[in-house]
């Protein structure tokens, strides 16, 4: 291939390989599955994959030193978590990736956010921006909503869809 003269190498998939990628997944039952070699990258995922999700409990939480030889009926906490009121699945937005890129809450590095868990937002409000190829992409709301929570962090890499952000929906 030429590009403006000059020839490229243009690197060549193997469907042989991705087909073998993907049974020896479903033969596993594996969740998920990446490949690299040169300048390409091979992700199989399979009917398992969940995406990770971090949690954070209160440190007032007892803590167990181990864990081996208990049943859950062994385990007594005094932990009684506050009451906080739940909402309803229906009533959560999920703000997601248009592109792939890299994830940032501010317009610059010294800027403040352009929301914060508990901020009010307004349907095509910025919220944050996804850089994908030296270009800065906005990332809009769709719905007037209240920040529940922020999933990505700043500099993360994400994908197409990835949640970034969830809003409690007030429309």
């Amino acid at each position: 291939m030429e590009y403006f003269g000059e020839k490229i190498e243009t690197p060549t998939l193997n469907l042989d390989l991705i087909r073998q990628l993907v049974s020896l997944v479903e033969q596993e039952d594996l969740s998920e599955l990446i490949v690299s070699q040169g300048e390409i990258t091979i992700v199989v995922k399979g009917k398992n994959y969940r995406h990770q999700v971090q949690i954070t409990l209160p440190s007032n939480l007892p803590q167990i030193a181990e864990t081996e030889n208990l049943s859950p009926s062994d385990v007594e906490t005094s932990y009684q978590p506050a009451h906080v009121p739940t909402v309803s699945e229906e009533r959560l937005f999920h703000i997601t990736a248009p592109l792939t890129g890299i994830f940032y809450s501010r317009p610059r590095p010294d800027a403040p956010p352009f929301v914060t868990v508990g901020s009010v937002v307004e349907p095509d409000q910025v919220v944050a921006l996804v850089e994908a190829m030296k270009f800065f992409n906005e990332v809009k709301s769709e719905v007037k909503g209240i920040v529940k929570e922020i999933i990505a962090k700043d500099g993360q890499l994400v994908k197409h869809g990835d949640t970034l952000i969830i809003l409690e929906r007030l429309d």
